[in-house]
């Protein structure tokens, strides 16, 4: 077997590199083709989709014989000849093949893409022998750079990897110049150790709760209960139907949950708290018999997945905090469906459940609204969010308060500080929190008195062992009685964390024990910091209470924001010399090669606050990252994987082109594949009637990045208002506007079942014929009238949008396919959508 497979990773006294030899030393010289020896062409099946129907096509693949260890005679065939069978590269004159670059009917030839993408044949052509060629000349230096537009697509994750593949192929990942650059306005985390630590509280107890969005809001929005129609029309032709009869998408995210590949909160039908109360009025008081006593619930189903349910009363979530977002007009995919289901408020959904695409593992109830109790808002502008909010927490801007700041355009890590304190009640987000904080430890000495056992359920996560829990990729739950129920394998990890919630102001202040004997670190690199620690005492400052029941005595206070930063800098690698090299020294143990050398020249250096606000200073390089920045190298990915040999965190241990998973089988993208957008739909059977119909000017809908607002930032500005029209606009091409008399800055309704936008018509002849562009972040609260079909203000960009979960995205527990919190789980992609539009015949303001 050759080394650095994720199996490898995990097991004991193994050295998980990229040596070319197998674990007992032995040279190997890994086989490209199988034409490079003797083979035999076999006909292999491809699925194909396409918006007229789906179907099959054959193609020859080059194959040899093995026998397998149980006497078994199979085929086999390498991942590049798959890949090139596909995509019909002519390899041995056969009819199957394409017949040249020109074959307009064979898959996946650049004349067979002009018909679908419009971009001529001889362009493709063109760009992909320069690129390729490039790629030869520079040793990989040729690089795809791209921002977040992909990523708004259903079939994103099968783009994206078609583009990778663009780049394995040619030799440009790990290369200075090479690979590709993703640019989608994220800050990257550099200091994420120290982050995540003080973020989730992981230096008191654990684990944290962190759930996915895209799940958890399309549940609690109730946008499941909408769906067009099923999964089915997504599947393969080749899938094999007696697996996974799942026909709704709700059904693979109970899967996931029950199975452990995603998080879901609420965990189940029942307060977390109540288990281990149950079991002490049983006799049973130990840690270990708690859990497995609430695992047996679960397993018999006395207690459910409060997914199963989520619209039973006792599963809504009942409030909601939001900070650092205006979730109901610049991210709320389906934003109407948030103002009904979650807000109980006025919406513009036209949209009716569909019953007849009922899920078969949730109970459907009646129409539940307003799910929420409370509401509260911390920002600085009165934006849509606040306004439907029940408090408004007025926050501090960056220039009224230290922070960190550290992004993946440039190695640095930067700081805020405050320029003047914050004005009339305003305050920082750390002290608002702090303050309520301080209340609520108060307010639980009469409510929530003592120490309670919580048991709290965490999917099975990427960089842990949990990662290889599907042996070959093959779906068993342990519900239908296929296998065993064995958490933290085949189904969530369980586990139990004590909460004295009278100590949370205290332990908010204070940067805890586990600190002084446990671990920190990421990506599955970890190492101690108990001599940052006691650093960090002399450095910040210890409380000293006396009395015998406190938790903070003698420990580092963070009950500053500047405390906190210096806390986050200390105990990071890419910002403490010392970590960096304990970081190397982990990863050195684990894959036998050198790399403490990487930073060995900047092991005594220690990023402090103080220093940063002098100047900002490059990160350390470290481990947690693929990357090296050594001697004032430019950081690049993955030159750590290709340089020294350090495995990618994939199945394999290489960069990976092909997925067996059985879902992705079954949809067909075991390797990258073309797939048309979802169908258009405008309004579905059962949705609301539209007084004087539907409009015959059917469009796709698009939301790129705002012109002239930072997310919903500043749009509201009278100067930035002044740039462009003042108010909501929409964008269509003169040919469409032509044909439905619409001239240039009419009032318009852009609507379909999920929501009406009322915007002023921007024609452009740049604006491509059949679609319509609404620039994102398009707050609803200036210059909106009302619409003329909902009798209410229209909403943001985001009303005429909805959650579609794809079920690939859901998967979990399989290498590089595994979810962690903001690195892999589904997206909510709102880009195949269409809208119907029509002249306003008058504009109401509705201001009597």
């Amino acid at each position: 077997v050759p080394n650095g497979t994720m199996g490898q990773r995990w097991e004991e006294g193994k050295k998980w590199n990229l040596k070319l030899e197998t674990e007992d030393g032995s040279k190997i010289n890994p086989t490209l083709s199988m034409t490079e020896g003797g083979y035999e062409l076999e006909t292999i099946q491809f699925p194909y989709f396409d918006s007229d129907g789906d179907g099959i096509f054959n193609r020859p693949i080059p194959t040899r014989q093995v026998t397998l260890a149980n006497g078994d005679k199979v085929r086999i065939a390498t991942i590049f000849d798959l890949m090139a069978s596909q995509y019909g590269v002519r390899r041995f004159d056969h009819k199957l093949e394409s017949k040249g670059y020109d074959d307009a009917e064979s898959k996946y030839t650049p004349a067979w893409q002009e018909a679908i993408s419009g971009v001529k044949q001889s362009v493709v052509i063109q760009v992909a022998k320069e690129f390729a060629q490039n790629a030869i000349d520079t040793e990989g230096r040729s690089m795809i750079i791209m921002g977040a537009g992909i990523n708004h697509w259903f079939n994103s994750d099968t783009i994206y990897r078609s583009i990778l593949n663009l780049v394995m192929l040619c030799g440009c990942q790990g290369v200075n110049g090479g690979g590709w650059a993703h640019y989608v306005g994220q800050e990257k985390c550099r200091p994420i150790e120290g982050w995540s630590t003080v973020a989730f509280a992981k230096d008191w107890q654990g684990p944290p709760r962190l759930q996915n969005g895209t799940s958890w809001f399309y549940f609690a929005t109730d946008q499941w209960k909408y769906e067009e129609s099923n999964v089915d029309r997504l599947k393969s032709p080749l899938a094999k139907t007696e697996e996974l009869k799942h026909q709704h998408p709700a059904d693979y995210n109970v899967l996931a949950a029950r199975l452990g590949w995603l998080p879901s909160y609420p965990q189940f039908n029942k307060n977390s708290l109540l288990f281990a109360e149950e079991a002490k009025d049983e006799g049973i008081d130990s840690n270990e018999a708690i859990l497995q006593r609430a695992i047996d619930e679960v397993k018999s189903k006395q207690t459910q997945f409060a997914i199963e349910d989520p619209d039973l009363k006792k599963n809504h979530p009942k409030s909601l905090f939001i900070w650092r977002s205006n979730l109901i007009s610049s991210s709320a995919k389906g934003q109407e469906y948030f103002m009904k289901h979650l807000l109980g408020t006025k919406s513009g959904l036209l949209a009716t459940p569909n019953e007849d695409e009922k899920p078969e593992e949730i109970t459907w109830r009646e129409e539940t609204t307003g799910k929420l109790d409370l509401v509260v808002s911390l920002d600085f502008r009165m934006t849509a969010t606040p306004l439907y909010s029940d408090i408004v927490l007025p926050a501090a801007t960056w220039y009224e308060k230290h922070d960190l700041s550290s992004t993946d355009m440039h190695p640095y890590v930067h700081p805020f500080n405050p320029a003047i304190d914050p004005l009339w009640e305003s305050r920082s987000d750390w002290d608002i929190y702090k303050t309520l904080a301080k209340a609520f430890s108060e307010m639980a000495k009469d409510y929530l008195p003592g120490t309670f056992k919580d048991v709290v359920t965490t999917p099975l996560s990427h960089d842990t062992k949990q990662e290889i829990s599907t042996p070959y990729g093959v779906v068993k739950d342990w519900s239908k009685g296929e296998i065993e129920a064995v958490p933290g394998r085949t189904m969530p990890n369980f586990a139990i964390v004590e909460r004295d919630y009278t100590k949370i102001y205290d332990k908010y202040v204070t940067l805890g024990p586990v600190l002084e004997k446990g671990k920190v670190g990421a990506h599955g690199v970890s190492f101690g910091v108990s001599e940052q620690y006691e650093e960090l005492k002399s450095m910040l400052g210890t409380w000293s209470d006396t009395n015998d029941d406190s938790v903070r005595a003698n420990r580092p206070r963070i009950d500053t924001a500047r405390n906190v930063a210096d806390a986050i800098l200390s105990i990071s690698s890419a910002t403490n010399g010392k970590l960096s090299q304990k970081s190397y020294e982990d990863l050195e143990e684990q894959t036998g090669m050198p790399l403490k050398d990487i930073s060995s020249e900047r092991a005594a250096e220690k990023i402090s606050f103080l220093n940063i606000t002098s100047q900002p200073r490059e990160v350390i390089p470290t481990a947690v990252f693929p990357g090296s920045n050594k001697q004032g190298r430019r950081y690049s990915p993955f030159t750590t994987n290709i340089e020294r040999l350090v495995p990618f965190r994939t199945l394999t241990g290489r960069q990976s082109y092909y997925v067996d998973h059985e879902v992705f089988q079954q949809f067909g993208e075991s390797l990258p594949v073309y797939k048309p957008t979802l169908p258009p739909m405008v309004f579905g059977n059962r949705d609301k009637k539209i007084k004087g119909g539907t409009d015959a000017l059917v469009l796709r809908y698009l939301t790129p990045h705002g012109k002239w607002n930072i997310h919903s930032m500043y749009q509201d500005n009278k100067h930035m208002l002044t740039l462009f029209r003042g108010g909501p606009t929409v964008w269509i091409s003169n040919e469409d506007a032509e044909k439905h008399d619409i001239q240039d800055n009419d009032w318009l309704e852009v609507y379909n079942r999920n929501g009406v936008v009322t915007a002023r018509a921007v024609i452009s002849h740049r604006m491509p014929k059949g679609t319509m562009f609404m620039y994102h972040a398009q707050d609803k609260h200036i210059q909106t009238p009302g619409s003329e079909i909902t009798d209410t203000r229209g909403g943001s960009h985001n009303a005429p949008t909805r959650i579609h979960l794809k079920p690939t995205q859901l998967v979990g527990g399989y290498a590089q396919i595994s979810y962690h919190f903001n690195y892999y789980g589904p997206i909510g992609n709102q880009r195949d959508l269409y809208v119907a539009v029509r002249k306003m015949k008058e504009v109401n303001w509705l201001e009597d």
